[in-house]
C-alpha cells in the first residue's frame, strides 16, 4: 500500500484519465461508420456527408437505408439519393415497409443497371 502523501497525486492522475475517456465532447462523423451507428442522429448526419462528397461508391448503402428504422434517416437518403443521382422512384419514406421495398427494388434494379454501363432512368 502506497503511503498517505503518494496517494493524492496517483489518484489526481486516475482522475484525469477516467476524466478524459467520458469525456462528452461529440466524436468526428465518419460516414464508413456512422452509416451503421446505433444513434439516428449520427446515421443522418453520416448520410448529409456522404451527400457533400457526391461519392456514389456510397448509393448502395443509402438505397439499403431507404428502410432505416428512423424516418429522418429514410428521408435524408432519399434525398441524398435524388441529389446525387438525379434519380427518384416517387419513394416516400413515411410509406409502409411492403411499398418501401418495392421502391427499394427499383432503386436497386436501376441502379445495378447503370452501373452495367446504362446512364438513363
Amino acid at each position: 500500500m502506497a503511503a498517505p502523501r503518494n496517494r493524492l497525486p496517483c489518484l489526481l492522475a486516475a482522475f484525469a484519465l477516467l476524466a478524459g475517456c467520458a469525456s462528452d465532447a461529440p466524436r468526428p462523423v465518419d460516414p464508413d461508420v456512422d452509416l451503421y451507428s446505433a444513434s439516428g442522429t449520427r446515421r443522418s448526419q453520416a448520410v448529409q456527408l456522404v451527400e457533400a462528397s457526391g461519392d456514389e461508391a456510397y448509393v448502395p448503402e443509402l438505397i439499403a437505408m431507404l428502410d432505416d428504422e428512423d424516418e429522418a434517416v429514410r428521408m435524408q437518403a432519399h434525398a441524398a439519393l435524388r441529389a446525387m443521382t438525379g434519380h427518384d422512384t416517387g419513394y416516400l419514406p413515411f410509406e409502409g415497409r411492403v411499398e418501401r421495398a418495392e421502391h427499394i427494388r427499383r432503386w436497386q434494379s436501376w441502379w445495378a443497371a447503370r452501373g452495367a454501363g446504362g446512364a438513363g432512368e
